[in-house]
């Protein structure tokens, strides 16, 4: 007799959105039993060559899963990589590990055993993704090179089916980008976030993915049906045949709304009214590039180069910095790209920094205030940016400024960058736009001050509801709580936006708010004309704004400010937009 199986739902977080029906296939990594043993005098210079040996054979392993990936589709390396290259030339790794083998009398992989653990503990201790990321990094390269000393280094990847759902605990980059080759079609994690490594890939190759799945290895078996919603963060295991009949129709209905978006991304963001809006890209990677051109965007609204720094053991040097943002400006001229500086701290930190032990860190020492203390580092930041400048439309943008005297100082810093670029005979273009993100409500309250100090105003939407609602938007207690249309934050965006008109300098709006469908349309009714979001939403937001008019978005607007509550306003523009789209309204939610 049958056994009938039970379907069961699994919550995690969508990174990557997109729906897959399809068989699962579990990766459980062999274990690898350590040896230890001790060694005499004579055996001491073959170990000594035999760990070195393991070390370049890693590196080269590591250079052909690089190869492969610049091969897929014609897309540019995964940068993230270049990490494992950097913790395999370490010499804090190398050396202690020969040290170990030498002074200690052991083998290589107990040796290696011993370093990586003394390299971990100099990790600050917290709970931070990027931080957690470092450490997953290590321990895969420990692996690595442990199974190279063995002479293990077999592909765990064998039996992998195409087109499946890979479900693993953890996966590391090198291995994320090995299952490009199998063309699988989604990808579930126990552990990860917004930032994991598998989180940023899955998103650059748009393959659905839900990270922080927990307890996904004990309830998922190696050819069971499921479906990963990578949108919604859903995982069910053992569909029933309507919920089947449901997601298939769910998943052909995304596909076709993908070709329709697509087909209109060289369309203007107009409204029916003839309102034009610029819809601009949020960009983390270099590999974005292509999918922010791909989906129609005019621009880079926000690009945020942290990135380019956490993910690694040493500070990037002036000269890598100007071809990264070089490249980027040549890539997306004639439209401009706008850099913010460092925005570092809070979450982000640097490896290698001696952070003081802060009780809060997110209204710590962070971003421009970071910038500011560390001259030197934003220095180089600055000249790269400068320098690159020839190569296409620079705007310059600086984050979290709460007061006047930060905004000035910072303007100060670039002048005398500018000054040391015309001694060295080093053009670059002057008349670069300077720009400030309006993201605590001090800024908002002296924001006609701001104002007469800058080119343009970005409005950080994450930022401004988190710190003027007291609100921590990872703690899931009080993430009901985070309320974009809270009547308190519509009036700091009326009041930015009245003070960057006052002075005639341009804004625009670059948090998750300008992507949502329920938000674009009070931020069009306000009168923001530039909306910056994450690439795949720009087609979707394209055809929303294309549908609608502006005197509808502004009545929309008027009628909500006179409710009381962020519940009352979120209610009013569900039934308005439900009014204006009709059934047409599906397709923004999906």
């Amino acid at each position: 007799m049958k056994l009938k199986k039970t379907t069961h739902q699994l919550k995690g977080i969508g990174t990557s959105p997109g729906i897959y029906i399809g068989a699962a296939y579990l990766i459980k990594k062999p274990d690898l039993i350590l040896p230890r043993y001790w060694i005499n005098n004579k055996e001491i210079n073959n170990e000594v060559q035999r760990f070195l040996e393991a070390l370049e054979k890693t590196s080269e392993e590591i250079e052909k899963i690089q190869e492969k990936l610049c091969k897929f589709e014609g897309r540019q390396q995964i940068n993230i990589l270049d990490t494992y290259h950097l913790i395999l030339q370490d010499k804090m790794l190398r050396d202690n590990t020969v040290q170990y083998i030498k002074t200690d009398h052991i083998n290589a992989e107990w040796a290696l055993h011993k370093t990586t653990k003394k390299i971990r503990k100099s990790i600050p201790e917290t709970h931070t993704p990027q931080l957690q990321e470092k450490t997953s990094d290590f321990n895969d390269i420990k692996e690595r090179i442990i199974r190279q000393l063995l002479g293990k280094n077999e592909e765990i990847y064998g039996h992998l089916p195409k087109h499946s759902i890979v479900v693993a605990h953890d996966l590391s980059p090198a291995e994320t980008s090995q299952l490009i080759k199998f063309n699988i079609k989604g990808i579930i994690t126990e552990v990860g976030g917004i930032t994991s490594h598998t989180a940023i890939i899955s998103r650059a190759l748009e393959i659905p993915c839900v990270v922080a799945c927990q307890h996904a290895l004990t309830h998922i078996k190696t050819g069971n049906t499921i479906i990963v919603d990578g949108a919604k963060g859903n995982v069910i295991i053992h569909p029933s045949k309507q919920q089947t009949e449901n997601f298939k129709q769910h998943q052909n209905y995304h596909l076709e709304l993908k070709k329709i978006f697509l087909k209109e991304t060289h369309l203007p963001a107009e409204t029916k009214d003839k309102h034009r809006i610029h819809l601009t890209a949020n960009m983390e990677l270099m590999e974005e590039l292509q999918s922010i051109k791909e989906n129609g965007a005019e621009g880079i609204g926000l690009y945020r180069t942290e990135f380019t720094y956490i993910n690694r053991k040493d500070l990037p040097n002036e000269e890598e910095l100007f071809k990264n943002y070089q490249h980027t400006l040549k890539s997306i001229y004639p439209y401009s790209v706008t850099i913010r500086t460092l925005d570092i701290g809070g979450d982000k930190v640097l490896k290698n920094y001696p952070y003081e032990k802060e009780t809060n860190p997110a209204l710590g020492l962070r971003a421009i205030r970071f910038c500011l203390r560390e001259k030197a580092i934003f220095k180089t930041q600055l000249r790269a940016m400068l320098r690159a400048s020839l190569y296409g439309k620079l705007k310059i943008l600086f984050p979290l400024i709460c007061e006047l005297e930060e905004i000035q100082r910072a303007k100060k810093i670039l002048n005398e960058v500018k000054d040391e670029l015309r001694r060295e005979k080093i053009e670059f273009d002057d008349n670069a736009k300077i720009g400030i993100m309006i993201e605590v409500p001090s800024s908002v309250m002296i924001a006609e001050e701001l104002a007469q100090e800058v080119d343009f105003f970005s409005i950080g939407t994450n930022d401004l509801i988190q710190y003027s609602l007291a609100i921590d938007r990872s703690n899931e207690n009080v993430t009901y709580l985070y309320r974009p249309l809270h009547p308190a934050i519509l009036r700091m965006l009326k009041i930015s936006l009245a003070a960057a008109k006052k002075y005639k300098i341009n804004i625009n709006v670059c948090g998750e708010m300008a992507s949502d469908p329920l938000y674009i349309m009070f931020l069009v009714g306000m009168g923001f004309r530039e909306l910056s979001m994450n690439a795949l939403s720009i087609p979707r937001a394209k055809r929303m704004i294309r549908m609608m008019t502006y005197s509808q978005a502004k009545n929309l607007l008027s009628e909500a400010m006179h409710l009381k509550t962020a519940y009352e306003i979120e209610s009013y523009a569900k039934r308005h937009l439900e009014k204006i789209f009709g059934k047409e309204l599906d397709i923004f939610d999906s």
